[in-house]
């Protein structure tokens, strides 16, 4: 783990410290409150109750609407989880209907994404906390009004800090898209480094465009969401945000255009100085990145000054070198690919200057790289809910449906288990103290289980580890100190970073939590160190339950990763036709009478290459996740790997030659036959493929056309050749 100072610092001005901050407090307020001034503890934990199923969905990510509607629509589902399983508590038989019933139900929200999850996970909480104890009629409702009051608390609490830090919730969002932006440009150096074995490159790559692409997509919800207005001049931090958001977009558009044959570069230029400098340009690149997302998030002025002038004048330097050693006569298109590289690395450090400039407290204007209109909503990520996803996820050959049942199945397991060892052995002091809180068991279960098999084992890992870590530490804390002022002030602490750290490090989250709910149950029970134990061997029990349990009903991604490559490769040719259409727009219009931002074929071009990065994205996570999975799980190795590089190569040849087509008065016949072989090439439907050409035209300004189109035939074709050999076309 790197402890620089800097990286605290950067943690502690994040989002995720942020969110993790503000859903501790807003559940230990109405505790802290009802217990220190009115001496009614117990009130205060219905209404703690009442405020973690907000807070669970109370997520970084999203907007602060639709932030606010689902933590709305989480209460009023969890009031109705909470009061059906208190009125069944007293009937176990009952309550285990009710109980099965609400699991399944509550999982299969998850067929919303990771944000339907959360509301799913907050009720079926909400209903674990209200099952412990049986409850009167009456009991019931004054517990159901508690927690009511507790959820609608903590909304207007979250919703008073969100207006009170308004902007920093966006800046935050932006500044982390830039550090995966920075993390992804620190990467793509390893490449040009000819002692970094490329295939592992490779694999360092994707999963970083995966965070990358996901990071940008909450950027751009938010950033799109909120434009500035035209006729509001002192609207300064949106511009800033709106200007920083649009350059970032830029780079990353250069970066992928930047995207050629590393091995065939390397082999050329193994020994070559002129890779060093590339590497070492993108390696100051990413550090300005980084430091200036670090001033974003402190909405500081940036304080860093990095410039890679010398990197790019040497790289000159060398290329005038070599252009008289004859490359361009003997290797004119390796001569042409470098002269691109270092052209683009050029375009690249003039927009990182570009984001580092909107934060030096000048005054700024707005960038009109697309009309700030309601075009733009095009790119935001849709938030209405329907049914139809749900009736759809109905049937065996859904992974969410699956796991619905598989966590349906386990829970009632634990409920079996749970009574069968009371009914036998509740004589026992010992098995009662062991079997009070069972439905840890039930919470563990909950939390790991996951609809595929490497998301469920790594969650199980860490889990584990985290609670058997955090209740040594707690053991250790306890018999240093019983100072009741000394555990609030870790308690609090580890509450606070649990939430902060639950979705960059969920075994550290895991500790941090068990130390949370250990101490705080040692003030409702003080003395008692058979909790601590209590809590290790359910979660132990629930991660074993789990984890055996994961074979029924399994889900494999080879049951759904043949689909994702198809939709990738049906993405990348959407996205060649789009960019064609938008070549022949500007063709049609030689006078240039409309701009990009007013041509609505720019404009689909652009939406082409959005969707053609997040069904790569969804390609890759699907690939990477069945490598975690046995062997014998394991199908099209080699093909679906080579479609993978081959896809994105297509992709950044795309987004490399667009502007450049554009800007040609037109697209010479070679060239043209070249963009049809590809087009036919990832055309499913195809019925005959256009043949490419035996050479492409290659004078004056078509010159630098010529690499970039061959390695995108070459690899349409592989991606053609591997797709036919595992029937996907």
């Amino acid at each position: 783990m790197d402890i620089r100072a800097e990286n605290f610092v950067k943690f502690f001005y994040s989002s995720n410290f942020f969110h993790g901050t503000r859903q501790a407090t807003g559940v230990l307020l109405p505790v802290l409150v009802m217990a220190g001034f009115f001496n009614q503890p117990t009130i205060g934990v219905a209404l703690a109750i009442g405020a973690l199923c907000p807070a669970i969905i109370d997520q970084v990510g999203g907007t602060k609407r639709s932030r606010l509607n689902e933590m709305l629509g989480g209460i009023l589902l969890g009031q109705i989880s909470g009061l059906i399983t208190g009125l069944a508590s007293p009937y176990p038989a009952l309550l285990w209907l009710v109980v099965s019933a609400q699991v399944f139900f509550y999982s299969m929200l998850s067929v919303y994404g990771r944000r339907g999850g959360l509301i799913g996970f907050g009720c079926l909480l909400q209903m674990m906390l209200s099952m412990h104890t049986p409850m009167s009629v009456g009991e019931a409702l004054t517990h159901t009004s508690y927690t009511a009051m507790g959820g609608v608390f903590y909304i207007l609490y979250s919703t008073s800090i969100s207006h009170l830090f308004k902007l920093r919730e966006e800046r935050q969002t932006l500044s982390a898209a830039l550090y995966a932006t920075a993390a992804y440009v620190s990467t793509r150096a390893d490449f040009y480094d000819t002692h970094k074995n490329l295939d592992d490159s490779y694999r360092r790559l994707i999963p970083q465009m995966i965070a990358m692409t996901e990071q940008h997509q909450s950027a751009r919800d938010v950033v799109l969401r909120n434009l500035p207005r035209d006729n509001d001049a002192s609207d300064q931090q949106r511009i800033l945000l709106w200007n920083v958001f649009i350059d970032m977009i830029a780079l990353l558009d250069t970066m992928v255009a930047s995207q050629t044959d590393y091995a065939t570069l390397r082999a050329r230029f193994q020994d070559h100085d002129i890779l060093l400098f590339m590497r070492d340009t993108l390696f100051k690149i990413s550090r300005t990145l980084n430091r200036t997302a670090y001033s974003l998030a402190r909405n500081k002025p940036v304080d860093y000054r990095n410039s890679v002038r010398a990197e790019l004048r040497a790289m000159e330097y060398e290329l005038l070198q070599l252009k008289q050693d004859g490359i361009q006569r003997t290797e004119p298109e390796t001569y042409l690919l470098l002269v691109q590289i270092v052209r683009r690395l050029r375009n690249a450090s003039r927009f990182v200057d570009r984001i580092a400039d909107n934060l030096r407290g000048m005054r700024l204007e707005p960038v009109d790289s697309l009309k700030r209109d309601s075009s733009l909503r095009r790119f935001i990520t849709p938030q209405a809910i329907t049914l139809t996803p749900l009736k759809r996820n109905l049937n065996l050959s859904s992974s969410i449906f699956r796991y619905a049942l598989r966590t349906t199945f386990v829970v009632t397991l634990v409920l079996l288990i749970s009574t069968v060892v009371s009914l036998v052995y509740g004589h026992s002091e010992i098995v009662r103290t062991f079997t009070s809180h069972s439905y840890w068991i039930i919470l563990t279960v909950l939390i790991i289980m996951r609809p595929g098999f490497a998301l469920t084992r790594q969650r199980t890992i860490g889990r584990l580890a985290g609670t058997l870590a955090g209740c040594l530490i707690t053991i250790a804390l306890f018999n240093l100190t019983s100072n009741p002022f000394i555990l609030i002030a870790i308690m609090i602490p580890a509450m606070v970073l649990g939430n902060a750290f639950v979705l960059t490090n969920y075994p550290l989250s895991s500790l941090l939590m068990t130390i949370y709910i250990l101490i705080a149950f040692h003030f409702l029970s003080p003395g008692n160190l058979l909790i601590i134990g209590e809590r290790a061997l359910d979660t132990l029990a629930g991660c074993a339950l789990a984890f055996v349990c994961g074979s029924i009903l399994p889900w494999w991604e080879k049951q759904r990763i043949m689909p994702l490559a198809q939709e990738a490769i049906a993405a990348a040719h959407d996205y060649i036709l789009a960019v064609q259409a938008y070549i022949n727009s500007v063709h049609a219009d030689p006078e240039q009478k409309v701009s990009s931002a007013d041509n609505e074929r720019y404009v689909q071009a652009q939406l082409s290459r959005k969707n053609m990065h997040t069904t790569f994205g969804a390609f890759a996570d699907s690939f990477y996740r069945m490598m975690n999975e046995p062997k014998s799980k394991q199908i099209h190795i080699k093909e679906l790997n080579t479609i993978l590089v081959q896809t994105d190569a297509v992709a950044s040849q795309i987004a490399a030659i667009a502007p450049v087509l554009a800007g040609l008065d037109k697209i010479p016949p070679n060239m043209q036959q070249t963009l049809s072989n590809v087009s036919d090439l990832l055309d499913k439907e195809a019925q005959a493929i256009t043949e490419a050409p035996s050479q492409i035209e290659t004078e004056g300004q078509y010159g630098s056309l010529v690499f970039p189109l061959k390695q995108m035939q070459q690899a349409a074709l592989r991606i053609r050749q591997q797709a036919t050999n595992i029937g996907l076309m």
